[in-house]
């Protein structure tokens, strides 16, 4: 007899073991028809075809879960491995994992152009056609190799499998059970792989390869440059549709091209993957983390500033050394070996420790927007997204162990305020637990995941466990934010840390007068802000709200005989610190205003005449649309400024 406990918390009981499929038919013949994968325990995706041979928890996973996603673009990516095969026989097939978007796959084969891939995608849709069933089936390990006896990229993975050495992505082409290895077989085609499958290419109801670049096998420019060819699958057309007109729409705000337009930022080849922040977007910069300063003093947080650079024993003693060595900058100085800082956490902890602490100063909650430096691949830097200086809006808590759940709720809150309430963004709670390799034992891991769940269940919100993504030094909760086009951004995080205060020896006297150890929290809202700017560019598509925006009000005088009235005008508005420009160069009213709208996107423009002078009034052209035209009205200066002051401080969102 084996149980199913389903994810209402109903058991079901099938007297011999039961495959996802049968499950599902049990609940009902309409899920079986939907059912494509099942999750095992919370943990493990499998196959609709698996066997459950102990009591065990499952989900049936439909195309409406999230984690659909990867299932499909995977056996898509099969698929363009098979239809490769067909009709490149001196192609050699290599790894195609999953994305976030999508999926790629490396294939060997100098024959393969970017212009192949419209006849790659019509073999692709005869595969689709032929509703091919997708089987899992079992190799030992010399029948493998012998399957692959052609193949050095394949016989080098199986040889990694073995031996335990997979990067990550390769690690989702194979598992070794009862000592042989999972193939996926569709027809002719055979792939060694960790799945899950749909269970038939039929399923598949829309794909499209987007493009080809070059990839070192490996990631190693020492090996040989394979032909990557990324794609993505979707499904419904409708939603491929979408999916791509939207991503015309994203080309229009990419941040760098708006950003150069806007004058917000530049790079150099003097400095790669370091932006130089330009008098307007440094004043975005300054903005964001003025707003959140103003939540530092509401929340008790207290803002320090510590050294760019730290002696190795630093990172040896808070584990980075040995787990993030290759991504700092290091440098030699006296003959001893200092890194440029990638994070702030342990120069926190020498903080803590400077100076004794009891019970009652705790919680203790510092801040820092100090400069942190990454070693990042040069190939991955882009724009403000992937660089190699930035800061955050970083924090570390001290607390005891009672006060997690409420620390961790008032983070929450805070996360709830400034992406929902201040930025009107929805967002999604990943909760990532230990992972291989972690720092700790089992037990302080325990206890830090509980604390986690407990405070998110806490606050009633919903979200998703991704086992085995947690830090190194402990479990956290991730937050994905969905801007005004729906693509997901991984920002703000909150980690709960047992292992840096063991590591650094921090202490606090309790209340019996005992040597305690606290509990670290590390919390960032924005995460880093040169990301989150570039976010903002693009959600906004440089329009930016009033608060926010580096050219709030522009003026422009229909005349020259006007300018001392604009200069009035612009005394007061600057008076009130708002950030106001003038244009006195010797173009039309109207290509004034089209060259604003267009390079500047100013929130308001004031085209001040005649008789606005006559009036004592000023007529004012907004970014809002009414009746296929900007909203235009005339008023005071001074219920002008009223009216934006209020748009100021509520700090309103507009579009």
């Amino acid at each position: 007899m084996v149980d199913i406990t389903l994810s209402d918390g109903k058991v079901l009981q099938f007297e011999h073991a039961p495959s996802v499929f049968d499950v599902a038919q049990k609940i009902s013949e309409g899920l079986a028809r939907q059912a494509i994968a099942g999750k095992l325990n919370n943990e493990e995706l499998i196959d609709l075809t698996t066997t459950i041979t102990s009591d065990s928890t499952l989900q049936i996973i439909t195309s409406k879960d999230t984690q659909a996603k990867d299932i499909l673009n995977h056996t898509t990516a099969h698929v363009f491995a098979q239809a490769v095969m067909r009709l490149f026989s001196n192609a050699k097939i290599t790894i195609g994992p999953p994305v976030e978007n999508g999926f790629w796959y490396d294939v060997d084969c100098d024959d393969l152009q970017e212009s192949d891939l419209p006849i790659i995608e019509e073999e692709m849709r005869k595969i689709i056609k032929e509703d091919l069933e997708i089987k899992r089936e079992f190799k030992t390990i010399d029948e493998a190799r012998d399957f692959f006896k052609d193949n050095e990229y394949k016989l080098e993975i199986i040889q990694g499998i073995v031996s335990h050495s997979l990067n990550e992505d390769e690690q989702l082409e194979g598992s070794v059970e009862h000592g042989k290895l999972q193939f996926y077989t569709q027809k002719e085609f055979s792939d060694l792989c960790k799945g899950p499958h749909l269970p038939r290419t039929g399923l598949i109801k829309a794909f499209k390869l987007e493009k080809m670049t070059k990839a070192y096998w490996r990631g190693n420019s020492e090996n040989k440059q394979l032909n990557r060819v990324y794609g993505a699958a979707f499904w419904k057309k409708s939603e491929m549709d979408e999916y791509y007109a939207m991503l015309e729409e994203a080309k229009k705000r990419d941040h760098r091209i708006v950003g150069k337009k806007l004058k917000l930022f530049m790079t150099h080849e003097y400095a790669p993957g370091m932006a130089f922040f330009l008098p307007k977007g440094f004043t975005i910069y300054k903005e964001l983390q003025y707003f959140v300063r103003e939540q530092y003093r509401k929340h008790d947080f207290k803002e320090v500033m510590t050294p760019n650079m730290f002696n190795k024993k630093l990172w040896e003693t808070s584990g980075h050394w040995e787990h993030y060595k290759d991504d700092m900058f290091i440098v030699n100085v006296d003959e001893t070996q200092f890194s440029l800082k990638p994070m702030n956490c342990p120069s926190h902890c020498l903080i803590f420790k400077n100076e004794f602490k009891s019970y009652r100063d705790l919680p203790i909650r510092i801040a820092d927007f100090g400069a942190l430096h990454r070693n990042e691949l040069s190939g991955a830097l882009s724009g403000l997204i992937r660089v190699r200086k930035f800061c955050q809006d970083d924090a570390h808590i001290f607390c005891t162990q009672e006060q997690i759940v409420d620390e961790i709720d008032k983070a929450l809150q805070l996360v709830d305020f400034i992406y929902k309430d201040t930025f009107k963004m929805e967002y999604e709670i990943e909760l990532s637990t230990r992972p291989e390799g972690k720092l700790g034992s089992d037990g302080i891991w325990d206890l830090a995941e509980k604390a986690l769940e407990d405070a998110i269940k806490r606050n009633g919100k919903e979200y998703q466990i991704c086992a085995g993504d947690g830090a190194f030094y402990g479990p956290k909760i991730d937050f994905r934010i969905r801007d005004c086009l729906g693509r997901i951004h991984q920002t703000a995080t909150i980690q709960l840390d047992f292992n840096l205060p063991e590591r650094f020896d921090l202490t606090f006297e309790n209340k019996e007068g005992h040597s305690e150890r606290p509990v670290m929290i590390h919390r960032a809202v924005l995460g880093s802000v040169e990301r989150f700017m570039a976010i903002m560019i693009e959600h906004f598509a440089g329009k930016f709200p009033l608060w926010l925006s580096p050219n709030q009000i522009k003026i422009i005088p229909v005349a020259d005989r006007h300018q001392e009235y604009c200069n009035q005008i612009y005394d007061e508005l600057f008076k009130r610190k708002f950030r106001v420009e003038k244009d006195y160069s010797h173009e039309g009213v109207g290509k004034k205003i089209a060259m604003a709208r267009e390079s500047e996107m100013p929130n308001y423009m004031l085209i001040l005449g005649d008789e606005d002078i006559k009036n004592n009034t000023i007529s004012v052209r907004t970014r809002k649309f009414v009746d296929g035209k900007n909203e235009e009205f005339t008023t005071t200066l001074e219920d002008f400024i009223t009216k934006i002051e209020e748009e100021r401080e509520r700090r309103e969102i507009t579009y």
